[in-house]
């Protein structure tokens, strides 16, 4: 039995109302961390969905939820005596609970740092936040993620001399001409 119109539209209108209060709710019961990311508008709307997806993933992968009022700062330089992939801040409040703030780096040493890269540091960072509801490693196998340093270019060393330097006024090509003519002759 085929359905009316109208009572298509009334039907996917349900549907979609139904799908929005779903993930309204989800959102409210399990609301990400604030992420503040210093770069361009677009660039730091994507970043900003990236970083507070992935701390979301994790936590719930780990079967924990993340803390309340957790602060993402995504900033060019972290600098704690030396440039960092992320620092970990942890505050006491005096009610007695620990208000966290994860600073992460979008440069190190003048290396721009991938969002991959990023994304790392920031689960590396969630796994320390997240101890005290999941409990600590048993088992911990460091991995580090500097990227060695490609050495200095060498000197460009100019192969042929310029046609200007020279008296006859002839090109210099790879090859001889007259040798070409010599070869083709016999």
């Amino acid at each position: 039995m085929a359905r009316s119109a109208p009572g298509r539209i009334r039907r996917a209108c349900v549907v979609a109302g139904t799908a929005c209060w779903k993930a309204a709710v989800r959102r409210l019961r399990h609301p990400g961390p604030a992420v503040i990311v210093d770069v361009r508008r677009r660039q730091a709307r994507r970043l900003r969905r990236e970083v507070a997806r992935a701390a979301r993933t994790y936590a719930r992968a780990l079967g924990a939820e993340l803390p309340p009022r957790l602060l993402v700062v995504v900033q060019r330089v972290v600098y704690e005596g030396r440039q960092l992939n992320g620092l970990l801040q942890a505050f006491d409040t005096p009610g007695g609970s620990r208000r966290y703030v994860l600073h992460l780096a979008l440069s190190i040493n003048g290396r721009q740092v991938s969002e991959d890269e990023l994304l790392a540091a920031l689960r590396h960072q969630l796994a320390r936040v997240l101890e005290d509801a999941v409990g600590k490693p048993a088992l911990s196998v460091p991995l580090d993620l500097e990227v060695p340093r490609v050495r200095a270019a060498a000197s460009i060393v100019e192969l042929r001399p310029d046609a200007e330097g020279r008296d006859d006024g002839h090109e210099r090509s790879a090859v001889p001409v007259q040798r070409i003519e010599d070869d083709q002759a016999s």
